[in-house]
C-alpha cells in the first residue's frame, strides 16, 4: 500500500507537472521511492527575526468539553516560510497568487557546508553556482535552488540560529547579489535557504531580496533536514497558506526523490 501511495503521488506530480518545463525530462512514469519533509514545527520556543514576535497557540477548549480547539497567533515571516513578490515589490503577486507550476518544482542543492563552518557570514558565490553547473549541468529552468548551509541544525537552539552580536549585527549565511542575479538569469522558479534570510544576516538592506522579487521570483526560508535531499533529481512540493494578500506565509514543504 505505501509503495502504490508513493506511486499515486509520483503520477500525480506528472499530472501538474504537464505544462512545466522540466516535465519532458522526467522518466515516464516518474515513481518517488522516498520522501522528506523540508518544513520545522511550528512552536512557542522557535527562532525568530529580531523585532517581530515569537509564535503563540492557545487553548481555547479541551476535551472535558468534547474536544479540543486552539488559536494561533503568528507573523507571516515565522517558521518555514515563502516569499512572494509582494513582499519587496508593490504590485508584486502575494502568495495566493502563485500557481501550482511555481510550487512542484525540481531542486538544485548547493551545499556549502565546510565553508559556512569557517564563516558564519559565507555568501553564496557564482563560482559555487558554476562548480555545481560543472558537475551537474546546467541548473534547470523553473528550479527551486537551494543553499544548504547546515544551519537548520541550531533550529532547536534561537540564540545560535539567529546568532545576533553584541552591537545588534546578525550572522548567519546567504546568497550574494551576484549568484542571485546570475540564478535570475537562469530563469529559475526561486531559491531556498535553511536560514532566517536569503541575504546573509550582517546585510539588511536585502539586496539579494529585491533582485528575486523584482524577477518574479519566490523564496523559502528556514527549510529543513536539506542534508537529506540529493544534489539534484528530487521535486519539491510547497504547501503555501493561500492567504489572500499576503506578501509571506507559512508552508509545509516537502520533496520526492527516486
Amino acid at each position: 500500500m505505501k509503495n502504490e501511495s508513493l506511486l499515486f503521488c509520483a503520477l500525480l506530480l506528472c499530472f501538474c507537472l504537464g505544462e512545466v518545463a522540466f516535465a519532458d525530462e522526467l522518466q515516464q512514469p516518474f515513481t518517488a521511492r522516498r520522501m522528506v519533509d523540508l518544513t520545522h514545527d511550528l512552536h512557542r520556543d522557535m527562532p525568530f527575526w529580531p523585532g517581530t514576535a515569537p509564535f503563540v497557540i492557545e487553548r481555547l477548549a479541551d476535551y472535558d468539553k468534547g474536544y479540543r480547539m486552539h488559536r494561533f497567533s503568528l507573523w507571516e515571516n515565522i517558521g518555514t516560510h515563502i516569499d512572494a513578490p509582494a513582499h519587496f515589490i508593490e504590485g508584486g503577486r502575494s502568495v495566493n497568487e502563485l500557481g501550482l507550476n511555481d510550487l512542484v518544482v525540481p531542486v538544485a542543492v548547493i551545499n556549502v557546508q565546510d565553508r559556512v563552518a569557517l564563516d558564519p557570514d559565507y555568501q553564496l558565490s557564482v563560482e559555487d553556482v558554476r562548480s555545481w553547473e560543472d558537475r551537474n549541468g546546467r541548473i534547470m529552468q523553473g528550479s527551486l535552488v537551494v543553499m544548504n548551509t547546515g544551519w537548520y541544525k541550531k533550529f532547536h537552539d534561537p540564540e545560535a540560529y539567529v546568532n545576533q552580536d553584541e552591537t545588534g549585527v546578525l550572522h548567519f549565511p546567504g546568497f550574494s547579489v551576484a549568484a542571485a542575479q546570475l540564478l535570475v538569469e537562469r530563469d529559475i522558479a526561486g531559491i531556498g535557504i535553511d536560514t532566517l534570510s536569503l541575504d546573509p544576516g550582517n546585510d539588511l538592506s536585502f539586496p539579494v531580496h529585491r533582485i528575486m522579487l523584482e524577477a518574479g521570483k519566490f523564496q523559502v526560508e528556514n527549510m529543513n533536514n536539506l542534508d537529506a535531499l540529493p544534489v539534484k533529481g528530487a521535486v519539491a512540493v510547497i504547501g503555501v497558506l493561500p492567504v489572500k494578500d499576503a506578501s509571506q506565509a507559512q508552508a509545509r514543504i516537502f520533496a520526492f526523490m527516486e
